[in-house]
């Protein structure tokens, strides 16, 4: 396990909003970043059970090599680098899952959103999915109602709790089902305090 200071937060939080304010070459277009497309292929295919060549905690540390080195520049490398991120490492702590590095979701988040403003489509449901896993291993609740975890004693798979300030409209805008289509697929986790 890598500890990461505020401070390295910061630089790598720093870093990728600069990345997005790049300016391209002038041939008007910057090719997508290769290393980051290989990142996120490993990725789909780990959460599917398949066999890869490096952890998800190797990958997240390629990911944060790249940010910090400023070759995330397109919408797709924004896109590929937050789904990297939002599978960042968990693990339990006192007979609950933690992440091992919370702000790596809020980094995620964060890119997700500016993939998604910079025009990639396919970014737009990854912006709930981050900020609900952010929110969900930091406060205990999610906004969009994306974000579903196995409950250890029961085995049934169960939403996050789900802010009920968030409206369907706001969900409709990020590829989010209305509330109730959700709550009728899963059973909500009963309230708990946030993680510590």
């Amino acid at each position: 396990m890598v500890w990461r200071s505020g401070f390295s937060v910061a630089l790598v939080a720093g870093a990728m909003i600069w990345n997005a304010g790049c300016t391209t070459p002038a041939s008007g277009k910057t090719a997508p970043n290769a290393l980051l497309a290989e990142l996120m292929k490993e990725d789909q295919a780990s959460q599917t059970g398949d066999s890869v060549a490096r952890s998800n905690e190797d990958r997240v540390q390629l990911v944060l090599q790249e940010i910090g080195s400023g070759r995330v520049r397109t919408p797709e490398d924004q896109f590929n680098a937050a789904l990297v991120l939002d599978h960042s490492p968990m693990t339990f702590r006192n007979e609950r899952l933690v992440a091992v590095s919370p702000h790596d979701y809020l980094l995620a988040h964060s890119l997700a959103k500016a993939s998604f403003e910079r025009g990639n489509q396919d970014a737009r449901v990854l912006v709930a999915q981050t900020i609900d896993r952010y929110l969900s291993m930091t406060a205990g609740y999610q906004k969009y109602g994306t974000n579903r975890f196995i409950n250890q004693k029961t085995g049934q798979e169960e939403l996050a709790q789900i802010d009920r300030h968030t409206t369907d409209a706001e969900r409709a805008v990020y590829g989010v089902r209305p509330l109730a289509e959700l709550l009728k697929q899963y059973p909500e986790a009963p309230r708990s305090q946030p993680p510590k």
